[in-house]
């Protein structure tokens, strides 16, 4: 079904290029008296003797070029103008490409409010009373890392270095903010708790890892302009990604389809020519009966497939394993009649991820024949036997047969007929872009969409080719993590971490298995309000802690229920650190803006007392200057040249640069790959006591059709917000003005099902637990779903109740055998009552 793109009066106006920069503007003009304008002065520009009356400029000392990163992805960069060591007004930075110049209501809210909260944690604070009460006394920094020597010291000696735990998170989009918790892990033996389960975003890496061999990539957002069409799962990019949204509009304007697959009329379908309403986790049903059409139309690229993929290659029906030949892949030679051997690309030759730079000319002996078979059924001699063996690709074939768009329609509730459109338009109206997102990966079953969509675009010939490919999660952010060379991570020589899924950290505390772990330190991670099983976790997992070590600039629920809570600047008091975006290839550094408010530190600067306090500082990298120690470990000692090569003296002087990869950045381009094969590998022998040797579909943990269903027939997702990101900024007074309260999105056929009206407050449950909340009874969400605009706190909720109780953490083994199971927010089953 289309929808026309029009604009909705109940939402933010989004305009080309200016999206949101005025209207941040006008909301923190109309507040302060002031008006913020989207051009930018440069750095440390000479204020005028005299302000002219009725400029609205205030006066100011100077103006410092910083960068907003909260988990936004965007990661902004900031003028702010200082007036008496005071922050009085903030305008975006000048960037490179001005189209990245950008600012919202966000950052402006956190620059001129959260810095200035009444919720600054402004001490250290150590607990008086019960845990969870609030109940604090101010102790002196000295005193602080005095007590957390006692306490690490302690469990060394009784359980082992192992029973102290750091879990860092990404509030901070600052490199060393992220791998803080790591570095402590590594200084004293302790075990690290990772982060990318834990916090959802795992699940589309897991369905890239198999058939690709990285965990993410996308082409630059530029290169949609010259797609045909754009096909977005999960991606509500109007409020999660708003700085790029213009990139959409860039496309849409020179001719692009927009189509958007999502249970939501989001901000982002109500921009599109197309919205696909889908029931909740069931988008790789889809996507194989997408397929399953393509190959019945033979819309498929032969030449494509035996060239860059697996799917020439020979499978043995009975163990299901690869066949091998001479030390390489057997593949069936029409012209020859019989099986020939395949080698693998050679390491060497492979891009290093993050990097981007190959190597040399792929020997012959990798070449698949062009009559390589691509379908059928051969006897093969190999080790001395006969195996039946079919292509990769036969397989392929055989797997789509029970996807008809018929049967793929009754499972995802989209009409047969639109699917095969969209099948349609997507080998038709080439190039075509796909992209995915946190809308699908978010469910028990997350990783399926992302593995079905890479294959798409391989059978049909489009990874690695401009204005089409699969697209997830570009940009540096994640590239100079995975880029970290061992000096960066090793801050003292002859010790490291014991690394545990952070996905397991309740079971593991909880059980105290394999090992006591008695202390956890977390930093960058609001886990009172954005973690899973509330009850649990308050009830089961904290109990077995000895200690809590929670360091943030906000008092949060989680910090409620620490033992030591530890100041930490925000981002505009911080010396120095080096920022990256999740959203493009731009590295930043972020300059002190203010002096640290109250006794705030930042994570370094703490890590540094604790090693002093353990009479270690000298020994580790610790004893470096943050700028030392990030321009020479994080930058010119990675291990992908696009970042060590960076000239460390220019983005010292410009404050922005971007990491050396090639412009117009087109993921895949090489099309070598760090699978086995070194190709796209269509076929994963590791998983095939999973049943996912190929893409495939089964139901949610929690869908709305299996048992469950009969007593808590509606799933539960927990979106994010244009207002927000994550709970950082829901407390704010400008955001409360715009977003007041939480509301519970529920359709109208569920919502009179029940008896229930919008604003009346409703009582959300299901057997781990229940939360109260106002109904907004809207059209724009699909029967059968709920959503609860998440990032609010208990206190927002009728008697401090709060969502994350309803939400479950359960392991996924096949993805365990990946990486490690995500975080599922979205897979719940719960009903709603009139409270």
């Amino acid at each position: 079904m289309s929808k026309p793109r029009t604009e909705n009066t109940e939402w933010l106006s989004m305009k080309r290029r200016s999206f949101l920069k005025l209207a941040a503007g006008a909301a923190a003009g109309a507040a302060t008296g002031t008006l913020l304008v989207s051009c930018a002065p440069k750095e440390e520009e000479a204020q005028p003797e005299s302000t002219p009356v009725g400029t609205g400029q205030p006066d100011y000392d100077k103006i410092v070029r910083t960068v907003c990163a909260p988990n936004c992805v965007g990661s902004c960069g900031i003028n702010a103008y200082v007036k008496d060591d005071t922050i009085v007004k903030v305008e975006p930075a000048e960037f490179p490409d001005n189209a990245y110049h950008r600012i919202c209501l966000r950052g402006v809210s956190n620059a001129m409010q959260r810095v200035y909260s009444p919720d600054r944690v402004k001490y250290p604070m150590k607990r008086v009373g019960e845990r969870g009460s609030g109940d604090f006394e101010r102790i002196s920094w000295e005193e602080a890392i005095d007590l957390i020597y006692e306490k690490m010291q302690y469990n060394i000696d009784t359980y082992g270095p192992t029973a102290n735990s750091f879990l860092g998170m990404t509030g901070n989009y600052g490199v060393f903010p992220q791998i803080m918790a790591s570095l402590l892990a590594m200084t004293y033996d302790g075990t690290a708790f990772t982060n990318f389960g834990i916090m959802g975003d795992n699940a589309c890496n897991m369905g890239f890892l198999p058939p690709l061999g990285v965990q993410q990539d996308a082409s630059s957002w530029e290169d949609m302009v010259g797609s045909k069409a754009i096909i977005l799962f999960g991606c509500n990019y109007a409020e999660t990604n708003m700085q790029e949204m213009h990139f959409l509009f860039d496309a849409q304007e020179a001719g692009s389809k927009l189509i958007v697959v999502d249970p939501r009329f989001s901000r982002t379908a109500a921009k599109a020519d197309q919205w696909i309403p889908i029931r909740p986790g069931t988008d790789a049903a889809m996507v194989l009966g997408m397929m399953n059409h393509i190959v019945a139309q033979k819309k498929y690229d032969e030449a494509y497939i035996r060239t860059y993929t697996n799917g020439a290659f020979l499978v043995d029906t009975v163990t299901k394993k690869l066949v091998r030949l001479d030390d390489g892949y057997a593949v069936w030679d029409e012209s020859a009649g019989k099986a020939v051997p395949v080698a693998a690309v050679p390491d060497e030759m492979k891009p290093a991820y993050p990097s981007v730079e190959v190597n040399g000319d792929l020997p012959k002996e990798t070449e698949v024949p062009e009559t390589a078979a691509l379908l059928g059924v051969f006897s093969v001699e190999t080790d001395g036997r006969t195996v039946e063996a079919k292509p990769a690709f036969q397989l392929l074939v055989e797997s789509l047969e029970a996807y008809t768009p018929e049967a793929a329609s009754e499972i995802c509730e989209v009409p047969a007929e639109d699917i095969v459109a969209l099948a349609d338009l997507y080998t038709d109206e080439a190039p075509a872009s796909l992209r995915v997102s946190q809308g699908t990966n978010r469910y028990w079953n997350g990783h399926l969409p992302t593995r079905a969509l890479v294959q798409l675009a391989a059978i049909t010939g489009n990874v690695g080719k401009p204005h089409a490919n699969i697209n997830w999660a570009g940009g540096s952010l994640m590239r100079i993590l995975f880029a970290l060379g061992p000096t960066a991570v090793t801050t003292r020589e002859g010790h490291a971490s014991t690394p545990q899924p952070g996905s397991q950290w309740y079971d593991i505390v909880a059980s105290q298995k394999p090992y006591p772990v008695k202390l956890l330190w977390t930093q960058n991670y609001g886990w009172g309000t954005q973690g899973p099983d509330r009850n649990r976790m308050i009830n089961e997992v904290l109990p077995q802690l000895d200690f809590i070590i929670v360091s943030d600039s906000i008092m949060t629920p989680g910090a409620q229920y620490a033992d030591l809570v530890l100041p930490v600047t925000s981002y505009y008091e911080e010396p120095f650190e080096i920022v990256t975006a999740w959203s493009s290839f731009y590295v930043q550094v972020r300059e002190q803006a203010i002096s640290p408010m109250f006794e705030a530190k930042t994570d370094y600067q703490i890590a540094q007392m604790l090693a002093e306090r353990f009479g270690i500082l000298e020994e580790t990298e610790w004893k470096l200057d943050i700028e030392e120690y990030g321009l020479t470990h994080i930058l010119k000692e990675s291990i992908a040249p696009e970042f060590a090569s960076i000239d460390t003296d220019e983005l010292m002087e410009k404050k922005v640069v971007r990491a050396n990869y090639p412009e117009n950045y087109v993921a895949f381009e090489s099309m070598r790959f760090q699978t086995p094969s070194g190709k796209i590998e269509l076929y994963t022998e590791s998983l095939t006591e999973f049943g996912e040797e190929l893409a495939c579909h089964y139901e949610p943990l929690e869908g709305n059709r299996n048992e469950m269903a009969a007593t808590y027939p509606l799933t539960f997702m927990n979106c994010r917000t244009v207002y927000t990101t994550h709970s950082q900024h829901v407390q704010l007074p400008w955001i409360r003005e715009v977003a007041p309260d939480p509301w519970l999105e529920m359709a109208p056929e569920d919502a009179e099902a029940r008896g229930i009206a919008t604003d009346d407050v409703v009582e959300v449950f299901n057997d781990r637990g229940s939360y109260k909340v106002k109904a907004l009874v809207t059209p724009e969400i699909k029967p059968g779903c709920l959503n609860q605009r998440q990032g609010w706190w208990p206190k927002d909720f009728p008697e401090e109740t709060h969502y994350s109780s309803l939400i479950h953490m359960t392991l996924n083994p096949a993805q365990d055998a990946i990486s490690e199971t995500n975080f599922a927010p979205y897979d719940n089953l719960v009903d709603v009552r009139k409270a």
